[in-house]
């Protein structure tokens, strides 16, 4: 039995699992399939809301910072178009011989006695402090600073000579000037627009300066995302992230606008700037290890680029999230699919046990009743189609009941499970052996009809077959017996002309014909009753059981 259950599990499991691993890696695919992409639907989604966002505050920044240049550029005209300021610098237009030669301080006490000068300075000051700015100031055609802003702190540049300053010869020679650059005293990065002071007749005087400090530009840039001021040498001058002040990020402009070095500032530290791909949104760059959307706006009536940074930093914890999600997604269904696959395999055992317990004999493991009835019923319509006959072989083990009354029911079975194994080894590929109940068993097949010169071939070639295994020692832990064979009925009929239940009967009756003739025999030859066919041998210890 545990043989059989054995098999059953061997012939069930395999399917199973074979279902549950195809199960499993169908779920794999689909979830790694259907998780990447709706991860990528996600990234790409959060990627056009980063690059509208980011468009939207670049358009917007790039108009506050156009306005601020604007307005330096307006302070600048108005303040060189003042009339104080006109006649101040129509009062110095150009240093006195030997004053080159003067210190600073020397040159600002000079201009410092006019009180022009301080009543310009004041203006000049209360200006600055209005806007924000960190300084405005006038220089003569010398480019000596005459007055300024701070004219009365003892930082004042009054008398400061700024020669082959870019802005100032821009603003003599055109009009207006601007430039980026870090300033001499303080050291910090600034801006300067400077205008032109003229006379009545367009006779250039001088100029005035506005100096607007880049922290203070950089209060500006007050968006979500990282906003950069870049001059056309790549020069971050103004940013709203510290990492970036004064670096050169000249691989994010536009191919063929970077200007070679002009010889005022440093270039500053170059960047790690490198762009990437994989996605439709266009210009994604990585900058020192981090990775951003990039979007550029040129600055009106200057040469800076506002270039905004959007960070894709979360975009990898996304993935990871994404990934993660998939993962506990893939688990679960596994864990699923595997629960599933062993109930269902429980349920298939079960069923088959079902069957099995329907069609075969619970000792044995041989067909049952209803099982060699249901193949005599196949047999018998295929012998039809085949024009063979069909072969039922009746069964009956003689003396079965003084072994169970020897030797208990245990060795009684385990004689039976022995008979069915010896049989077994007899039958015929297409044979069916099977137990019809107690200790009768029943042995149907396929033969070819019988020849008139040989009516009983068949008959007598299966009783050799199975009869003579059934012969001899049996032998186990609690017995050991010789056993002189069991009755057989056979019969062989055309199914043309016999009916199933008329085999079966009359096999039955030729089994029952042969036990009577067997009897008999035992007892002429024991010269003695039935009754003395058996009789232990107390030679054995355990009672063995001898047919004599």
């Amino acid at each position: 039995m545990l043989l059989q259950q054995g098999r059953r599990e061997q012939q069930t499991w395999p399917t199973v699992r074979q279902v549950t691993l195809a199960l499993a890696v169908v779920w794999l695919a689909l979830v790694a399939g259907l998780g990447w992409w709706i991860s990528q639907r996600i990234v790409t989604a959060q990627l056009a809301r980063w690059a509208a966002s980011a468009d939207y505050e670049t358009k917007t920044t790039a108009r506050v910072m156009d306005r601020l240049f604007t307005e330096m550029v307006s302070v600048a005209n108005m303040v060189a178009r003042q009339g104080l300021v006109i006649e101040l610098a129509m009062r110095y237009r150009t240093d006195a011989p030997g004053a080159a030669e003067l210190t600073r301080q020397e040159r600002a006490a000079q201009f410092a006695r006019d009180p022009l000068v301080g009543k310009v300075g004041d203006f000049m000051n209360a200006l600055a402090s209005d806007l924000r700015y960190a300084r405005i100031y006038m220089n003569n055609m010398s480019d000596d600073t005459v007055s300024a802003s701070n004219w009365a702190e003892p930082d004042s540049i009054v008398g400061m000579i700024y020669s082959g300053r870019p802005y100032l010869i821009d603003a003599l020679r055109t009009g207006n000037g601007h430039s980026f650059g870090i300033a001499r005293l303080n050291k910090s990065p600034s801006y300067f627009v400077a205008s032109r002071i003229e006379d009545s007749n367009d006779v250039p005087l001088g100029s005035v300066t506005v100096k607007f400090d880049a922290p203070e530009v950089a209060l500006y840039l007050t968006g979500r995302h990282v906003a950069l001021i870049v001059n056309r040498q790549g020069r971050v001058i103004t940013a709203s992230s510290e990492p970036f002040m004064l670096r050169n990020v000249a691989a994010l402009l536009p191919p063929g606008t970077v200007l070679p070095p002009d010889g005022e500032e440093d270039l500053g530290e170059l960047m790690d700037v490198r762009a990437t791909g994989g996605s439709d949104i266009a210009d994604q760059w990585l900058i020192d290890g981090r990775p951003y959307l990039l979007r550029r706006q040129p600055l009106a009536g200057t040469q800076y680029q506002l270039l905004t940074l959007a960070t894709l930093d979360h975009l990898a914890s996304m993935r990871r999230q994404h990934f993660w999600m998939a993962g506990l997604v893939a688990v679960f269904g596994l864990v699923l699919i595997l629960l599933s696959g062993h109930a269902a395999s429980q349920i298939l055992m079960r069923r088959q046990d079902e069957r099995y317990a329907a069609n075969y004999d619970a000792l044995t493991g041989l067909p049952n009743r209803r099982a060699v009835l249901t193949e005599l019923e196949r047999l018998f319509a295929l012998a039809k189609r085949t024009q063979q006959w069909v072969l039922v072989a009746f069964i009956d083990l003689d003396g079965f009941k003084p072994i169970n009354d020897t030797y208990g029911h245990e060795a009684g079975d385990r004689f039976l499970i022995e008979v069915g194994r010896r049989m077994s080894a007899g039958l015929r590929a297409s044979d069916m052996l099977g137990r019809w109940g107690g200790d009768e068993f029943v042995v149907v097949g396929l033969v070819a009809p019988f020849r008139s010169d040989d009516p009983r071939g068949a008959v007598d070639e299966m009783r050799n077959r199975l009869a003579q295994p059934l012969i001899g020692t049996y032998t186990s832990a609690e017995y050991s017996f010789d056993y002189r064979g069991a009755s057989f009925g056979i019969v062989s009929v055309d199914p043309a002309v016999s009916s199933l239940h008329a085999a079966l009967k009359e096999a039955d009756q030729l089994m029952y014909a042969d036990k009577q003739v067997r009897r008999a025999q035992q007892t002429t030859k024991g010269g003695q009753a039935c009754k003395s066919v058996w009789k232990t041998d107390s030679n054995i210890d355990g009672g063995l059981l001898n047919k004599v």
